[in-house]
């Protein structure tokens, strides 16, 4: 079953290791994906691995766009592009990029009864790192994506978001895993299923959520009670 059959989702962050396995998942399901970030060469790269539809007229049903997501006038150039090639977006998926172009699409998924998924991760440990500094970033950023559920709730827009902590390609020993109860670090793939659940019908009664994809972390002490 294709969860996502036809739906357009952008996918911010897409040049990453969580971001060519969330293309991947979402095309295999269905969706029409909007590859988003920096770097062209990746992009692309990615882009030639998903699955086409090639009962298509056109070219493709998938798309990249460099673009810097901290620019509004680069944000509203991929959504005109995004609305020119698909009419409509239904799903948006931040990776480690911020979260001010919401106000932008979330007119667009308002139509579409949409949904944004925020996902953020340590892309490395500082000599100063420590695990109460992760709570505390990991607990403020909860705060924000609540505030942001509850002002789109009533628009049948639904934000939320995956805590990942580090994530790895391998189980090496690191300063992350080893506060992990399970004792190792998640991999872009169990970030991806975190992101495709809460993305989909599944969670259509799930918003204000900080998921967190975190090896338990979050159930050790230092966690506030929910």
């Amino acid at each position: 079953m294709k969860r996502f059959n036809d739906k357009a989702v952008i996918i911010t962050g897409a040049d990453s290791d969580i971001g060519r396995s969330t293309a991947l998942r979402f095309a295999k399901e269905g969706a029409n994906c909007i590859l988003v970030g920096m770097n062209h060469d990746i992009l692309e790269y990615i882009y030639a691995d998903l699955p086409q539809d090639n009962t298509w007229i056109n070219t493709g049903n998938h798309l990249t766009v460099t673009c810097d997501v901290n620019d509004p006038a680069q944000i509203a150039g991929l959504i005109e592009h995004v609305l020119e090639k698909y009419q409509r977006i239904d799903v948006m998926v931040n990776i480690d990029t911020e979260i001010g172009i919401h106000q932008s699409v979330v007119p667009e998924l308002v139509k579409t009864k949409g949904n944004i998924v925020n996902v953020t991760t340590l892309t490395d440990i500082p000599s100063g790192w420590d695990i109460d500094a992760y709570r505390a970033e990991k607990n403020n950023f909860t705060n924000v994506i609540r505030k942001l559920a509850l002002e789109n709730a009533a628009k049948g827009v639904r934000i939320n978001a995956v805590a990942a902590g580090l994530v790895t390609t391998d189980n090496s020993p690191n300063p992350f895993s080893i506060h992990c109860p399970l004792g190792k670090t998640a991999t872009p793939a169990d970030v991806t299923a975190a992101i495709m659940f809460l993305a989909s019908d599944d969670a259509l009664m799930v918003t204000g959520v900080n998921l967190p994809v975190d090896g338990g972390i979050s159930a050790t002490s230092g966690e506030p009670d929910i």
